[in-house]
């Protein structure tokens, strides 16, 4: 019996690089609110961001906060977000 070869619906190659992605990383609202903190001075501000709730917002900015080591702390009181910047 003859053995018949199966062409493969794929194919592999190497590659030297990884191209570029396509689409840019987009900066979202709680990054400009990081951003504008950043230039500020030492304080406590009340954070309010139009359209989002306390349960959106709070974890949006703790994460980003926690990743890049930032000197600000989360605080949460009667239903209202404050940020204080210790530095």
């Amino acid at each position: 019996m003859s053995k018949k070869r199966i062409e493969k619906p794929f194919t592999i190659e190497l590659v030297s690089e990884l191209p570029p992605a396509k689409r840019k990383l987009r900066e979202t609202v709680y990054d400009d609110v990081i951003k504008d903190l950043m230039g500020k001075e030492k304080g406590i501000y009340k954070i309010t961001i139009e359209g989002k709730t306390l349960k959106t917002i709070y974890p949006a900015l703790n994460k980003r906060i926690i990743e890049r080591k930032l000197p600000m702390k989360l605080r949460v009181r009667s239903g209202e977000l404050y940020i204080e910047k210790t530095e």
